[in-house]
């Protein structure tokens, strides 16, 4: 009985390879493409059966196995869905960043440009220096910053654009651009002013270096 609630236990199991961490948005296009192709192992799994053989007094042995309960079907269309999801998220860096999209997406606009700001009851206001550029310039770089994240697993688990639900809101005048960012869920305000905090230590710190 304890082997065989072992096995049921197994082939219950989502392998680690389809279950991949994802970030504060849901997974990434890479993921989503990760996934498909766990779906597509499996689906080729699904159609095949445990090899046999004659032991020595000819009676057929089966070599140990299991098998997911998910029928081929069904995992063909996960994989289908998973690739629609990285194609939907490669679709939306191309429109916000272009064909030819800048080295420099890699590094939030907020670390670029970032001189200061303050906590508000719903999440944050930076100030940014003029080289920021105006208010739909800067939305634009925040914008393709967004969707570059949303491309691949990065080392992004202190920027603040990468939360859910953001509202941002951009005015600019000739001593630089105020930025104002919200966060729908209450509960992610913390969050949002932690991660902001430390891009704008990030942005500071350059300076500081420069001054000395």
């Amino acid at each position: 009985m304890r082997v065989l609630l072992a096995i049921l236990l197994a082939s219950c199991a989502t392998p680690t390879t389809m279950a991949p961490k994802g970030g504060p948005r849901g997974l990434r296009a890479s993921e989503h493409l990760d996934v498909a192709r766990g779906h597509d192992d499996a689906a080729r799994d699904a159609t095949r059966w445990p090899s046999a053989g004659s032991t020595a007094s000819g009676e057929i042995s089966f070599t140990p196995w299991f098998r997911s309960w998910d029928t081929t079907t069904e995992h063909e269309r996960l994989a289908q869905v998973h690739r629609s999801k990285a194609a939907a998220l490669q679709a939306v860096f191309a429109e916000e960043c272009g064909p030819e999209a800048s080295a420099d997406i890699a590094v939030s606009p907020l670390q670029r440009y970032g001189t200061g700001g303050w906590n508000t009851s719903t999440g944050v206001i930076v100030y940014l220096s003029r080289a920021a550029g105006d208010p739909e310039r800067l939305l634009a770089a925040l914008k393709c910053h967004r969707a570059w994240m949303m491309l691949a697993p990065t080392d992004m688990d202190d920027c603040p654009l990468d939360l859910p639900g953001l509202q941002l809101d951009a005015r600019g005048d000739g001593e630089g651009v105020t930025l104002s960012i919200s966060v729908r869920d209450p509960a992610l305000v913390p969050e949002l002013q932690r991660r902001t905090a430390h891009d704008l230590e990030a942005a500071v710190r350059p300076h500081a270096h420069a001054a000395h």
